[in-house]
């Protein structure tokens, strides 16, 4: 065990709430909707940004509008119902080759970019280009662009429903409340319930809603950080075959907010009937995926210091596949 390791990835997850302050203060959001105007947009990405992407298609569903996301890697199979769309690409270096090709099947009417890297080959190919604010990510795992574009996408999903510019001040809010978790007790929760799970064989994340996606992104946290086996699940259908896996040996992180309690809430009672390690993060308000996914990305960091791992640079990854 080590208490030193993913020092860099510590470090990027602590800049997140000063990351969503200077988005708030920002016109990306505005700028976003915007560009998409009226259309039905398909937003494409890979690995962590895949999952912002399905969070942001459903966002607009949500709202009543049209709207699709395809990971980048598949966007070859699917270009016959896709090619002339509004694609937003999500890439945090703007270099991911899969995105890149995925551009190249899809053949967009519209390419809207979010990316951290201006420069990038994904900005120089697109027609509108938003800046995360996220300044340089270094760790492996993605962290800061994350919640950015989560930010930026349910931000502005909310503008192209009904013009609600709210989101802004309650973004502030949220990165203000981020901060004083990060400065208290948001290292020493997740450092608690890394022990509680570190004796499972595997973990399981369930959501409900936004909670979806987010667990997915959290299980790939945990992988690519710690190495231990973690899958993400919507409650709703884990209940359809999936909890049979559950027993003594497995972990269960629950995603928590006002309305996934009852869906999600079903699932964490088997998980204690059964005996699994059962951790609950709880969340609430228009930006409750950010909450979750911080305390996702500090439990995948105390799991990698309890197994020795420096989740800085994860065995066989890099930041980018080209």
């Amino acid at each position: 065990m080590t208490e030193t390791g993913g020092q860099q990835f510590e470090a990027e997850i602590r800049e997140q709430p000063a990351v969503l302050a200077r988005l708030a203060s920002s016109h990306a959001a505005r700028t976003l909707d915007g560009a998409i105007g009226a259309g039905d947009p398909l937003f494409v990405g890979s690995g962590s940004s895949l999952f912002v992407a399905q969070l942001a298609a459903y966002a607009w569903r949500r709202h009543g509008r049209r709207a699709a996301s395809v990971a980048a890697s598949e966007a070859w199979s699917q270009s016959a119902a896709y090619r002339g769309a509004t694609v937003v690409a999500l890439s945090q270096s703007g270099r991911t080759a899969d995105v890149l090709a995925a551009l190249d099947a899809l053949e967009p009417a519209r390419t809207i970019a979010l990316t951290n890297d201006l420069t990038s080959p994904l900005a120089q190919r697109a027609g509108v280009v938003i800046d995360l604010l996220a300044g340089p990510e270094r760790a492996v795992p993605a962290s800061k662009s994350v919640t950015a574009m989560t930010a930026l996408v349910l931000w502005a999903a909310a503008r192209a429903a009904d013009g609600d510019s709210g989101p802004a001040a309650d973004l502030e809010r949220s990165a203000a409340t981020l901060s004083t978790w990060f400065d208290a007790d948001a290292l020493p929760e997740m450092t608690l319930a890394a022990a509680l799970l570190e004796p499972t064989h595997s973990i399981i994340v369930i959501g409900a809603g936004y909670g979806v996606p987010v667990a997915a992104e959290i299980a790939l946290k945990i992988k690519e950080a710690s190495y231990r086996h973690a899958e993400g699940f919507g409650a709703g259908e884990f209940r359809h075959g999936s909890t049979a896996i559950l027993d003594a040996t497995r972990g269960l992180v629950g995603l928590v907010d006002e309305s996934s309690r009852e869906t999600v809430g079903a699932v964490l009672d088997v998980g204690r009937e059964t005996r699994a390690v059962v951790v609950v993060l709880p969340a609430g308000g228009r930006f409750a995926p950010l909450y979750w996914i911080a305390g996702g990305q500090l439990l995948a960091l105390a799991l990698a210091r309890r197994a020795g791992i420096d989740s800085d640079t994860p065995r066989g990854l890099q930041k980018f596949l080209g």
